[in-house]
């Protein structure tokens, strides 16, 4: 039994040494401990760069699918960025400096395709001098290499360059394209690329800048405006990233709605907040793809900033207003009457942006084509009256009268 005992003796003390040597070692991660009040006059602003879409120390994805005009829309915010002028919501404070680095476009098509997005802007290559640097390579571009044993990233050559030039140019923002010809990692390893977002975070944070990582969508999978689970390969991207936006071509039906012949429509996309952890999502932006001749002879593609038609209705716009008419008003189905009754349709559709009669109209002719109708229901005082009718009989807690009835 005494035997026993000192073994247990010694396992204790062995456990007790090793937490005091543990103790005695300073904390990798040491915590931050904050139980005091505060002034909010003393909380430094959010260091957005462009509010919504960079901000200072933290990584922006966006993310599209192959030809949906991602790369053409850097090239415009680049340029926005390095002028100090709006490019659609994109508004920078003041002129800043932007490093892109491009796996896929070598040097003379990066220029082709600045030239185009400056004709658009109405200035000169000349302009963006000391405010742009652009960065290719004319070998395998990959910027972090892994270690096949350990499982480490560790830099390439190319991205210790890069880093120097970064300390030596001090960028406000550095964008690079596309994500997946950066690294060697297994891009479904969870573990692996949450390194890879780890070493592209703590570069903006060293160098107090925003990064800018374009990704690729899921192949088979429709990409869904606004929905960052369309992103490719580990979900580890989109959780790292501050911002993740998505770029989207025109769907058939956004290009009906907007009055656009359907053949028309891959000239367009759209722009939506997938994830925003320091500002609101706001509503989509659109741009329209056109063509620039440059003096060489070539044409060139430029994402311009596009306005879509007045009174003009988005797919998530008709659903919130199908959803309404499924609803009913606070005092019945709503009336397909265009007047200022409470129950009149026409304040649902305000409601949701449709502000002229012609736009109503049009709104609720798509409806009947969809198979909404008119419909007699009962009030509580048994007097009847027409209502906008669902084609699955909704809203369904009134009493309908059948035809025959």
């Amino acid at each position: 039994m005494n035997e026993i005992g000192e073994i247990v003796r010694h396992h204790v003390a062995e456990a007790q040494t090793a937490q005091q040597q543990a103790q005695d070692k300073e904390p990798v991660i040491p915590l931050v401990i904050d139980d005091q009040d505060w002034e909010e006059t003393d909380i430094p602003p959010r260091p957005w760069v462009a509010s919504g879409f960079l901000l200072r120390g933290a990584v922006t994805v966006v993310v599209g699918a192959p030809a949906s005009g991602k790369s053409s829309l850097m090239v415009g915010w680049a340029a926005s960025l390095a002028l100090g002028e709006e490019y659609g919501r994109l508004i920078p404070d003041r002129r800043m400096k932007v490093m892109t680095y491009n796996v896929e476009d070598d040097r003379d098509e990066q220029r082709r395709r600045f030239s185009a997005a400056l004709r658009f802007m109405g200035k000169r290559p000349a302009d963006l001098n000391g405010y742009v640097t652009r960065i290719g390579t004319e070998t395998i571009g990959i910027l972090l290499e892994q270690n096949k044993d350990s499982k480490e990233m560790y830099d390439t050559p190319a991205m210790m360059q890069m880093e120097r030039e970064i300390k030596q140019r001090r960028p406000d923002v550095l964008m690079l394209d596309p994500l997946v010809e950066l690294h060697e990692a297994e891009e479904n390893d969870n573990t692996a690329v949450r390194k890879v977002m780890a070493h592209f975070r703590s570069l903006a944070i060293r160098y107090d800048m925003a990064v800018v990582l374009l990704h690729h969508t899921r192949k088979g999978v429709a990409a869904a405006p606004g929905d960052p689970d369309v992103a490719r390969g580990a979900s580890a991207v989109v959780g790292a990233a501050r911002i993740v936006l998505t770029v989207n071509v025109m769907s058939d039906a956004e290009a009906s709605n907007f009055g656009l012949k359907a053949d028309h429509r891959r000239f367009f996309s759209r722009v939506d907040g997938a994830k925003i952890n320091a500002a609101p999502i706001g509503k989509e932006e659109w741009f329209e793809r056109q063509s620039y001749e440059l003096a060489n002879g070539d044409r060139v593609a430029v994402m311009k900033p596009w306005t879509p038609p007045h009174d003009s209705v988005s797919l998530e716009q008709m659903e919130t207003i199908q959803a309404g008419l499924a609803q009913g008003s606070p005092t019945g189905p709503w009336s397909p009457k265009l007047s200022k009754d409470a129950r009149s349709v026409r304040r649902l559709l305000m409601d949701n942006g449709v502000t002229t009669g012609e736009g109503q109209r049009k709104v609720l002719d798509e409806l009947f084509c969809a198979g909404f109708g008119i419909g007699t229901f009962r009030r509580k005082n048994r007097a009847t009256a027409q209502g906008i009718k669902t084609p699955e009989g909704k809203p369904s807690n009134v009493e309908w009268i059948e035809p025959d009835e």
